[in-house]
């Protein structure tokens, strides 16, 4: 027999169910037995917290590159359209507080120093905390609206290198590509991510650990 004192932390709703139907087995007693079922609930109790506190050049790492990428991007955009590039810009700017708004309110980091972006910090500032959905599951449901921000300058860029190619256009292209789809995801997986203590529970590090694997494999 033992007692547990657990912690306060930001705890998911599901497991937060799960420890309201373990201590109803038992609601006259603080005294828990040891089981494996009490050991996986500590153990998912504890994984959210976090004293861990990200510093700031690493902020400035994993944010300088993104908006390095939204610059280039509104530049590629102009070629063909400088009201396009206008709303481009707004639009990659809108996508962030989005992603706030919408995704950052269900991660275990909201209101913390933990988030390698500083985004769980900023969230909060702003808006709520929610519990009533999956981190997991808001994620996926959201994430489609930063891609934009990489696809459409991409797209145009390749369509300029067709029509109307330049040594200029060739340079804001490959460095595009370079910052959007080489540094910043290198930058999540090997800096930012990489010691993130829910990146298990994250589908942007599982994606990433897919192609590693595929990239092995293959």
């Amino acid at each position: 027999m033992k007692i547990i004192q657990f912690q306060s932390c930001v705890v998911p709703s599901d497991i937060r169910q799960k420890n309201y139907l373990l201590m109803n087995n038992d609601k006259n007693s603080a005294i828990i037995p040891e089981s494996d079922q009490l050991n996986e609930l500590k153990n998912d109790i504890e994984s959210p917290c976090t004293k861990r506190k990200i510093p700031l050049w690493l902020v400035f790492l994993d944010n300088i590159p993104t908006l390095i990428l939204f610059v280039l991007g509104a530049i590629i955009v102009c070629q063909v359209s400088k009201i396009g590039s206008v709303v481009f810009f707004v639009y990659a700017l809108f996508s962030v507080v989005y992603f706030w708004a919408r995704i950052c309110p269900f991660c275990h980091h909201y209101n913390t120093l933990a988030c390698p972006c500083g985004y769980g910090a900023i969230s909060a500032k702003f808006f709520k905390k929610r519990q009533d959905k999956s981190f997991k599951k808001v994620f996926r449901q959201n994430i489609l609206i930063v891609f934009p921000n990489w696809f459409v300058p991409f797209a145009i860029s390749i369509y300029l290198l067709v029509t109307r190619y330049t040594i200029e256009i060739l340079i804001l292209t490959i460095t595009f590509s370079l910052i959007g789809f080489v540094v910043i995801p290198l930058i999540s997986r090997f800096v930012g991510c990489k010691n993130c203590e829910i990146k298990e529970d994250c589908p942007w590090m599982k994606i990433n650990i897919q192609n590693k694997d595929q990239s092995i494999s293959a």
